[in-house]
């Protein structure tokens, strides 16, 4: 994939800018608010303390829902690729998560859940879940048999297998899925704050944006989200550079 250079990246920010600005020209500069508008917004916000502690409240709920997403993952992929019952135990449960609407998920959760904090943590987990789990039992699955066969004629050892076989056939494909994985915890996180009203939350300022008609707050609001959410996987890919464990135990 191409990088985007910096004036590339300024001039395509540019072009949607603009186009955000001639969309809220012909509608109505309270329902579409402008550029301008919103940045002073953003700019209020980003000298307010309080806004610091709720994307902090926010961000920790994602993490926390990212790394327990990710250990169940890799734990139930490779259980799954070694054992295939567990796989076939696993089918309906797959299918019935990424099948069910977020929001559903979310309605359920906090029919059934008292403490309502906890229902964007476990939102985020089961969305974050099946994706780890796919590309885990995928990359375990893309060991060749060959290697496979010649490593139990030669004996080698179970930790060598582990390190030299699956952990390079396994990492690529986790990485993967860690990246995608880190824009849908912020979605399910967001709506799931939304919807059950959690205090210091970025999806009460939405709400409340909402409801008090301040639609500025809410564009604000968003573009902090998106900004979040960027530097997040761009710290995820940071680190997954910096590891790149995979080459590291290519071969036998």
């Amino acid at each position: 994939m191409k990088r985007i250079k910096l004036g590339e990246g300024f001039l395509i920010l540019l072009f949607w800018t603009l186009i955000w600005w001639f969309i809220a020209e012909a509608a109505n500069n309270f329902i579409v608010p402008t550029p301008i508008e919103t940045g002073k917004v953003l700019v209020g916000l980003l000298l307010m303390k309080e806004t610091y502690v709720i994307i902090l409240s926010s961000l920790s709920r994602v993490l926390i829902s990212l790394v327990v997403g990710i250990i169940l993952g890799i734990i139930f992929g490779i259980l799954a690729g070694v054992n295939a019952f567990v796989y076939k135990l696993l089918v309906p449960l797959l299918n019935f998560i990424t099948a069910t609407p977020v929001v559903s998920f979310i309605i359920i959760l906090f029919m059934y859940i008292k403490n309502d904090a906890l229902v964007p943590v476990i939102c985020g987990i089961l969305l974050c879940f099946p994706i780890i789990y796919n590309n885990v039992l995928h990359g375990y699955m893309m060991v060749s048999d060959e290697l496979v066969s010649m490593s139990r004629v030669y004996q080698v050892p179970l930790l060598r297998k582990i390190m030299k076989l699956y952990i390079p056939s396994t990492l690529p494909y986790l990485f993967a899925g860690t990246l995608t994985s880190i824009g849908i915890c912020w979605k399910a996180t967001i709506a799931a704050e939304l919807i059950g009203i959690i205090k210091d939350s970025i999806g009460l300022q939405l709400y409340n944006g909402k409801v008090f008609l301040e639609y500025d707050h809410v564009f604000a609001w968003t573009i902090l989200i998106v900004i979040c959410s960027v530097l997040v996987q761009k710290f995820a890919r940071y680190v997954i550079g910096k590891i790149n464990i995979y080459e590291r135990y290519k071969v036998i």
